[in-house]
């Protein structure tokens, strides 16, 4: 599935293991206030935040270079003052001091920890519903949030939005059904992402189609990328139970110009796409600003 996909279920899932890790630490706190007869680090040092399992968590995540860097860290600040206020009541049991005070900051501390990872994890499941369950591809929601991002500074000649569609895809759900279907859409979803550099996107557009935004210098570029990727799924045999599939796909390819709305780019690739669906299909139609196509298959 998407690597992007992936990492939100990896973070999801770390966040609640190490935030429950967190919960039984308040009960640790309680035996060691109770008996205090051991040392733990995660309890009485000033760098305790960094000793708990959520505090080793948290800095394995703040070492990687992440777009939700400022929710971690924000988390971070939080969960530094919940281990403070917590060797602020130690000290005051310990010293015998009025502790009505110390208990009011920990509790506020608590609170507004757990507040800082609620938000964090509604960020996460929301992110989470703009892929596809069943490709792991970003849906046209991050691609309408993300194009603007993507094109600005670029002058034009090094973006370009592939539009493609599988060809006879109605025929594998009717003569294979439709968990054979869903089977040949992973495998495309898997081999376009396996097949496409770092820098390039792969989106689920809406059933059958499929958008890539490529990276090239020249039209002879894009089109010869768009042809790899297309002879290479045409060679690929998807397993599903008894049956082995093979597709192809049509595609529509064309050059993003700098400041150049989504809509009419997309409106222009559709426009090659049909003219290839209507050609005789297997085929990338490359469609320039102006409208003229050319069928660059070979």
């Amino acid at each position: 599935m998407n690597r992007k996909f992936n990492e939100i279920d990896s973070t999801l899932r770390g966040l609640n293991h190490s935030t429950d890790a967190h919960f039984k630490w308040l009960v640790t706190i309680l035996r060691f206030v109770s008996s205090r007869d051991i040392e733990l680090a995660e309890i009485t040092q000033e760098d305790a935040h960094d000793h708990c399992e959520f505090g080793q968590w948290l800095n394995v995540q703040l070492q990687q270079e992440r777009e939700d860097r400022h929710f971690l860290l924000d988390i971070n600040i939080k969960h530094n003052r919940v281990h403070q206020a917590c060797r602020q009541i130690l000290n005051t049991i310990e010293n015998d001091e009025g502790r009505s005070g110390a208990f009011d900051a920990f509790e506020a501390a608590l609170l507004e920890f757990t507040e800082s990872i609620s938000l964090y994890k509604q960020h996460l499941l929301q992110l989470r519903t703009s892929y596809d369950a069943l490709t792991g591809l970003p849906l046209r929601r991050i691609l309408d949030e993300s194009f603007d991002r993507l094109n600005e500074g670029a002058d034009g000649a090094g973006l370009y939005l592939l539009l493609l569609d599988i060809d006879h895809f109605k025929k594998v759900n009717d003569n294979y059904g439709h968990l054979t279907g869903d089977a040949v859409l992973r495998s495309l979803a898997l081999n376009l992402e396996d097949n496409v550099r770092r820098s390039e996107s792969v989106y689920r557009y809406g059933g059958e189609e499929f958008i890539i935004l490529l990276r090239a210098e020249s039209d002879r570029e894009a089109t010869a990328a768009a042809e790899r990727l297309r002879h290479i799924i045409a060679a690929v045999e998807t397993v599903s139970g008894e049956h082995v599939i093979r597709i192809t796909f049509t595609s529509g390819l064309t050059r993003v110009h700098r400041g150049e709305p989504l809509r009419e780019v997309l409106e222009r690739a559709d426009m090659a796409l049909y003219r290839g669906k209507h050609g005789g299909r297997n085929c990338t139609i490359l469609i320039g600003k102006n409208l003229d196509c050319i069928n660059v298959s070979h």
